[in-house]
């Protein structure tokens, strides 16, 4: 499997969950794509692990500069504070709108979901969520399906925790045209 030419977009706030963020890094650069990290702003981005606040990570892009057409799909990790600050950035919601809208690969994790509401993309859409944003997405047009993994087009959702390797074995193989994870998730 060759990779794409573009990286992956890792899209990020402080407070992000960083097992999700680290099962992802992992699974991509084993497979040998690339991944850059976006964020709202800064040099350097920490995760929340546990209880506690987490490690730092190097950012590749501030998240202003992100067109998506410089990437090959996007994920987003969950992570209650990460989450709330970048849905009240404008541009989190004009990225993630224009990852959905082009039809790249686009998976979210958790919380995350919450950005499909804000972005006005829910709409139509098939989703696996955490059961508190159920009525916030059904409310914004969404079905919530209930699996752990969801695939509607190019968007994958993932509703917890649990999972995160496989969803994001799910994304490269969607990334990559694998029409078996078309027709799995």
């Amino acid at each position: 499997m060759t990779s794409p030419v573009l990286p992956v977009a890792l899209l990020v706030a402080p407070g992000f969950a960083e097992t999700h963020f680290t099962d992802a890094q992992k699974a991509l650069l084993g497979g040998g794509n690339k991944i850059r990290v976006v964020t709202t702003e800064g040099s350097l981005v920490q995760g929340w692990h546990e209880e506690a606040w987490g490690h730092h990570f190097m950012v590749d892009a501030n998240l202003a500069d992100v067109l998506s057409s410089d990437y090959s799909g996007l994920i987003v990790p969950g992570g209650r504070r990460s989450i709330e600050a970048l849905v009240e950035s404008p541009h989190a919601r004009r990225v993630v709108k224009s990852f959905i809208d082009t039809g790249k690969p686009v998976l979210m994790i958790g919380e995350a979901l919450l950005l499909l509401v804000r972005a006005e993309v829910a709409s139509s859409r098939r989703v696996a969520a955490p059961a508190a944003l159920g009525d916030e997405l059904t409310g914004a047009g969404a079905t919530v399906e209930g699996e752990a993994l969801t695939r509607d087009d190019n968007l994958l959702t993932l509703a917890g925790d649990d999972g995160v390797r496989e969803a994001v074995g799910a994304f490269i193989n969607l990334m990559h045209g694998d029409d078996a994870t078309r027709e799995a998730a």
